[in-house]
Formats: C-alpha cells, sequence, structure tokens
C-alpha cells in the first residue's frame, strides 16, 4: 500500500445548508489542491437514510507533514476529524491537484477523471473499456463488472491486448489507474480515462461487481464460478 496521510472527516450539517457548505468547500478545496503534497480529495454523501453525517470528506495528502503544513492556509478549520465506514457514502465530487485539472481526454500525461457511474454507463453502452490494473490476486477477489484485466506491472506491453477506443483505467482508490492512464497516453491511445475513486467508489456507488461463489464450480471442479451481484 502507498504511504499517504488520510484525512477523513463526517460532516453532520442540515439537508437545507449543505449547499451552502459545498460552495465554502469547493472554495478551500480548490486552495488546498494547489498546496504542496496534495494528491486528491473527495466528498461522499452518505446512502443510508437517517445518517448523523450526511457527508464525508476524504483528503489524500502525500505525508502527514505535508497535510499540517497546508491546515496554515486552509479557509475551512476546526472540522471534527474521525474515521467513517466508506461503504454507507457515494462520491459526489472530486478535485484533483491544480497541475492535473482541465486535462481532456489523451491531453498531457494524466488521464481526466470519470465517475464510477459515468463508466459504469459508458461500458454499458459500448463506448469504453473499462481496464483493471490491479494485481492478479486482487482482480481474482472481485473486480469490476464488465472490466478487462491489465495488471499496471504489465502495462505498456499489454496495451496492444486491450480493445481499440477509449479506455477507462481502475484500480482500488485511483492511484495506479492513473499511472496506467499515463501510460496509455504516453503509448498514443486516445480518449483516456481515470475512474475517480476507483474500485472502492465504484462499490460505494452500488454498482455491480463480480465475485468467486465458493458454493458453485466449474465443470473441471478446480475453479469457482465468477458471478456478478447486480445488488
Amino acid at each position: 500500500m502507498e504511504n499517504r496521510h488520510v484525512v477523513i472527516i463526517p460532516i453532520e450539517i442540515d439537508a437545507e445548508k449543505e449547499s451552502a457548505y459545498l460552495d465554502a468547500w469547493q472554495d478551500a478545496a480548490d486552495v488546498m489542491a494547489a498546496q504542496p503534497g496534495f494528491i486528491r480529495t473527495y466528498m461522499f454523501r452518505t446512502v443510508v437514510p437517517g445518517s448523523k453525517f450526511p457527508l464525508v470528506n476524504v483528503a489524500e495528502w502525500e505525508s502527514a507533514a505535508h497535510w499540517e503544513e497546508a491546515m496554515n492556509v486552509c479557509p475551512m478549520l476546526g472540522q471534527r476529524i474521525a474515521i467513517a465506514h466508506a461503504s454507507n457514502y457515494e462520491a459526489i465530487r472530486t478535485v484533483r491537484p491544480a497541475t492535473q485539472r482541465n486535462l481532456g481526454p489523451g491531453d498531457g500525461d494524466a488521464p481526466a477523471d470519470l465517475s464510477p457511474a459515468e463508466a459504469r454507463r459508458r461500458v454499458l453502452d459500448g463506448d469504453l473499456t473499462l481496464v483493471d490494473v490491479r494485481e492478479d490476486d486482487e482482480w481474482a477477489a472481485c473486480h469490476p463488472a464488465g472490466a478487462v484485466h491489465a495488471a499496471l506491472g504489465t502495462l505498456p506491453a499489454s496495451l496492444s491486448d486491450v480493445p481499440d477506443g477509449p479506455l477507462a483505467f481502475i484500480c482500488r482508490t485511483g492511484a495506479r489507474s492513473v499511472q496506467g492512464g499515463a501510460h496509455a497516453i504516453r503509448a498514443g491511445r486516445p480518449s483516456v480515462y481515470n475512474v475517480a475513486g476507483g474500485l472502492e467508489a465504484w462499490e460505494a456507488a452500488g454498482l455491480p461487481v463480480v465475485l468467486p461463489d465458493r458454493e458453485d464450480s466449474v465443470s473441471n471442479g478446480d475453479r469457482v464460478k465468477a458471478v456478478v451481484h447486480e445488488d
């Protein structure tokens, strides 16, 4: 696992005040995005009715020292910092570093962000190929429905085996998939995207995944049967 400092801030707020809060958060996130060591920040909204914390902000930094330094200029201070259950929330906003913004698909060295829901829709429409760049064991344990597998360590050699057309890369949290997308861009592939938040955000949004079903096996009895869970 990458050595990062992750800050989780559950936000207790009335529904009628949410819009104003998100505007203030967006301004603060734009300030943070320009600070050294900033990786990304997400805003999640709960999918559980009556939750005490309807919003949860997750921020990733290269180190605790970078985060502490950035707090000296953060417009929003004094928020409660704690741990929340990510599976109870869906991502509604993502802010990436200022240097990576305004990149169209295939422009520069970084892929453009795509939400999990939009990636799923385009996969179903046949408009893009979803590429999971996690390791073999991660893929075998659970992967997004409709994805193909090309571990990051095999890129760019395995790109020739990936179908032509737009690509959306996905990993666990969205870090390795950015690297995979960058490989594809440097290899000359057009329309390259990164699924923001990775498989964690995909599952949090309730999108289908493929899991091994240990109750049903294939005819040779040596492998488990993969089934798609549409819950």
